[in-house]
Formats: structure tokens, sequence, C-alpha cells
């Protein structure tokens, strides 16, 4: 076993996989989340939900495993036995293998895989354009312009709606709605001095806001930095962590390689410009 652990602060039900993993290697995990991720159970997302069942978006986006649950939140309580219902004429484009997964195993199917990001999703969506919906004005006897609705963090970045919008006649609207919202925690003061102080081997950063927060609270210099995308390494940067590992992909098999890389000899992160559909914003 490695002499000191590694910390990982990402949500609770977010650290097992990444530790069984890293377990067998000889690498000892210690998951203290530092974000919780809170369902937005609010009057626009339950509104865009009924649209969603009548029909009234061509396309739905989902970006990550945690929207799916967020969603399946709002409808159990709103004592929705169905449900998330979306109809045959609307496509649900999953972005990354990690939420089509999550997409199927509530029971609803899914149309197409994005390749791992939302930038590949606006560059693949030009070919996906759908049937009309009911309501919809056509223009030059083609299909109607989509209706796209976009639930997501409250803290995602704009990337998936600015691109889409830019698409010009191909979109009509994208509403991006909030279904759930991060808020940072208070770690142990045991942890928090030993992340200060050196006693981790490595951090594991898997969202910006996770990044900008474990900065805030002091990285030691002993402390190799490991990030989960692009993203997460510009916010790292930009809080002033040195980052000595980016993962190949935003999935735990790329973090565990990542975090091997960086406890047998860190080097500059990786400039692949991905960004992270399933990080924990």
């Amino acid at each position: 076993m490695t002499p000191r652990p590694v910390l990982l602060p990402r949500p609770a039900g977010r650290g097992g996989d990444l530790a069984a993993r890293l377990g067998p290697q000889g690498v000892r995990v210690e998951h203290h989340p530092l974000i919780a991720l809170r369902t937005e159970d609010s009057p626009a997302l339950r509104t865009a939900l009924d649209q969603l069942a009548a029909g009234r978006y061509t396309h739905l986006v989902v970006t990550s495993r945690t929207t799916v649950g967020a969603l399946l939140t709002v409808r159990e309580r709103e004592g929705t036995a169905e449900g998330i219902v979306v109809p045959a004429g609307t496509q649900v484009i999953a972005v990354g293998p990690g939420t089509a997964a999550e997409l199927r195993a509530a029971g609803i199917r899914v149309d197409h895989v994005a390749a791992g990001s939302g930038a590949a999703l606006v560059e693949e969506f030009p070919t996906l354009a759908g049937p009309a919906i009911a309501g919809s004005s056509t223009t030059g006897g083609g299909a109607a312009p989509a209706r796209v609705l976009f639930p997501t963090s409250a803290a995602a970045a704009s990337t998936v709606r600015r691109g889409l919008e830019a698409l010009g006649d191909l979109v009509e609207k994208v509403d991006q709605v909030t279904a759930y919202r991060p808020e940072a925690l208070t770690p142990p003061p045991a942890v928090a001095a030993a992340l200060r102080e050196g006693g981790y081997a490595a951090v594991v950063l898997t969202s910006p806001m996770i990044a900008r927060h474990v900065a805030g609270i002091g990285v030691g210099a002993g402390t190799a930095v490991v990030t989960i995308g692009a993203p997460t390494t510009e916010a790292a940067r930009e809080a002033g962590l040195t980052v000595s590992v980016q993962a190949d992909a935003p999935d735990d098999a790329q973090l565990a390689a990542a975090v091997q890389q960086a406890l047998h000899g860190p080097g500059p992160a990786s400039q692949t410009p991905t960004d992270d559909p399933q990080e924990d914003r």
C-alpha cells in the first residue's frame, strides 16, 4: 500500500468504483465528499418534464448520470408512477456511455450516444434532426427546427446550449433547465489539515467546483493533483493549483490510470481538448 492515502472529494455515492480499482493496485483511497448534489425540484423543471411528456420537444439531451437521478426524483415526489415519459417522436441523446447506461436502467431508450463530450454532441447534432413535432412550423418543406430540452446542473457550462443555438435555423429553441445544484461541504478538520500539510499522496478533482473548493482549503506541496478533464484542469490552474495528470477520458478507469501515473512520476497535464460530461458539478 502507498504510505499516504489518495483523497477523493467527489460526492457521496461516487467513490466506490475508483477505490475498488485502486485498492488491488496498492493505493489506499479516502473518500470525503466536499460537494453535495441537491435535486432542484422547481416549477420550471416540472413544467419542462410535463412538456416533454406531451411531445413538445424533438430532443432530450442528457449529459450526466446525476441528471437522470434528479429527474426521477422529481417524478417520484410528484407521485408519477410512469417516471420520465419520453414520447416515441422525441430523440434521446446521451453524452457518454455512463449517462446512456443510467438512462437505460431507468427504462428510457437512448437513440444516440455522443462521443464523450458536449462539444462532440454539438458537432454531431446536425445529423440527428428528428421529425416535425405537433404545433411546429416547417421551413422550406423540410422537418421543423429542433426544440431541445437540456436538463443539467446549475453549475454546468454553456457549451451545449450555445453550441446548439449557434446552429441557426436547425434549432428553434434550447431550454436549459436546472435539474440539480451542487453545494460545497465543509470537510472534517483532520481532512482539511492533512490536505494542507501534504498528508495525501494525491487528490482527485472531478469538477471545476471541487477544484476551486480544494484550492480554497489548500494543497500541500507533496500532494499530486489529478483531474478528470479539461474544464477541471483549467479551473484548478486558475485557482492556483499545479495539475500533475489529467485523465485521458472522464471515467473511473482512466482516473485510476491517471492516479497511478501521478504517484509514479507526475508530468504535465494532458492537453486533450475534451470536456467533462460526467463530472461531479
